[in-house]
């Protein structure tokens, strides 16, 4: 991949807050910047698991939409878990949580 395809931003987010994950991505792209979103970037029929893996790789930085959903949903936490590994200190700001419910 070259890196100025590279994605900016992988908006993390359980289906409950698809809005608030919408919301979040049309501000990025308005303000110049890219971002995955799965509603409008993974096709049906891939490997769903997979799909999500490789966006928290491919992009600069993950967006943690938090909510009571987020935080028991079952595939949330591997799409996180990739930025915090690389950031454990959160120095260099891969993983952004952005609570929208509580």
């Amino acid at each position: 991949m070259q890196q100025e395809s590279k994605k900016q931003f992988f908006i993390s987010y359980n289906k409950a807050d698809l809005t608030w994950a919408e919301w979040i991505a049309w501000e990025l792209e308005a303000a110049g910047y890219a971002a995955i979103l799965q509603a409008w970037d993974f096709r049906p029929g891939f490997n769903f698991a997979l799909r999500m893996q490789q966006a928290s790789k491919e992009a600069e930085r993950v967006i943690a939409v938090l909510s009571p959903d987020y935080l028991t949903a079952e595939f949330t936490q591997p799409e996180w878990a990739v930025a915090f590994g690389k950031d454990p200190k959160g120095e260099k700001g891969l993983l952004l949580p952005i609570r929208v419910r509580s």
